[in-house]
């Protein structure tokens, strides 16, 4: 049998990579907890793996494009915001072409 992983055997890009991924989930959930309108369990997993993955892809892709880190880590917050309402406009229109063709 191997050893348990300590947390030193993991590399330091991906803890860096999973605690920023678990800030930003646990603030969107707070986002929505602190709300006053309702929303479905689904609807709040929905926004959040949408605003996680894009926060991630974009960090991702911003990594060495800019010269500062700060500037990337806030254009990876300012996509994640984004994202969620940019997703539910598009799947709006797709529901609404599929209406009108039907």
């Amino acid at each position: 049998m191997s050893p348990a992983p300590q947390p030193d055997d993991v590399p330091v890009s991906l803890r860096d990579l999973i605690i920023g991924i678990g800030i930003g989930a646990v603030s969107w959930v707070v986002r929505y907890l602190c709300s006053t309108e309702r929303h479905t369990v689904g609807y709040i997993a929905r926004r959040t793996c949408v605003a996680g993955l894009t926060s991630l892809l974009v960090g991702l892709a911003t990594q060495s494009y800019f010269s500062n880190p700060g500037l990337g880590y806030a254009a990876a917050g300012m996509a994640g915001y984004a994202s969620p309402e940019l997703v539910d406009a598009g799947l709006a229109w797709i529901r609404k072409q599929g209406k009108s063709k039907g």
